[in-house]
């Protein structure tokens, strides 16, 4: 996957956050199917809605929609990008391909937290495009979801070229140093992100390894398991 220029500003948004790489530093080692890089970010965050939860049973018994200013933080990511044709002949279906990398980064966020010696809230995670005009996020139905920059439902993300990407990026103003390690030891992350999610005893995803999944997950044909398990694949280099 060819290096990206120094004035590149990739993008990507959550459902509460936009992330825009303002000062692109480095690319590590590059293999034919991925590429990580590192990064000064701008991130955005957007508070659509709440949820009402009903004391100690946590029942949500309803939902409402606000309107809030914008929240605005400079910071540091590092992210990981797949090439676009291995990842079309990984996984053909781009809800698949969605599906994987939000688990993959699910499982990463957590081993990065645990090698940082860091809360795993000291760390965001977040997964889009590198353009900035898509992003993906848990639905409330519990399936990967498009939305557009504005927090808008997408059926199909614009534009011809598909090439997800994710972030874990310090989680508090100008960073505090966790991003830097995590993105020397990108491939040790990869491998440990495939080795938790391998390892873990549950037949299609748990909150252990990918994150919660839905009942009927495990009598799919592509369960979120393999998807994430797909993705870490290409972002390892192709090596399973």
């Amino acid at each position: 996957m060819p290096a990206q220029p120094a004035t590149a500003t990739p993008k990507v948004s959550q459902d509460f956050a936009s992330i825009s790489p303002s000062a692109f530093t480095s690319t590590a080692a590059e293999c034919p199917f991925a590429a990580a890089s590192h990064g000064e970010v701008h991130i955005v965050r957007r508070y659509p809605g709440y949820k009402k939860i009903r004391y100690y049973s946590h029942d949500n018994i309803g939902y409402g929609h606000i309107d809030l200013p914008d929240q605005e933080m400079h910071t540091t990511a590092v992210w990981w990008q797949a090439e676009p044709m291995a990842l079309e002949q990984a996984l053909p279906a781009r809800e698949h391909a969605i599906e994987g990398f939000l688990g993959a980064a699910y499982a990463l966020h957590h081993v990065a937290a645990l090698r940082a010696m860091a809360e795993v809230r000291d760390l965001g995670r977040a997964v889009g495009d590198s353009q900035g005009s898509w992003s993906a996020v848990l639905g409330s139905d519990g399936r990967g979801q498009l939305r557009g920059p504005s927090n808008e439902p997408l059926e199909q993300p614009p534009g011809d070229r598909f090439e997800p990407t994710l972030f874990l990026y310090d989680n508090f103003p100008g960073g505090v140093g966790l991003s830097a390690p995590l993105f020397d030891d990108a491939a040790v992350l990869v491998q440990d992100a495939l080795g938790l999610v391998r390892g873990c005893a549950c037949r299609a995803g748990c909150p252990a390894c990918v994150g919660p999944i839905l009942a009927g997950d495990e009598n799919r044909t592509l369960t979120p398991k393999q998807a994430a398990l797909s993705v870490l694949v290409l972002l390892n280099g192709g090596v399973a």
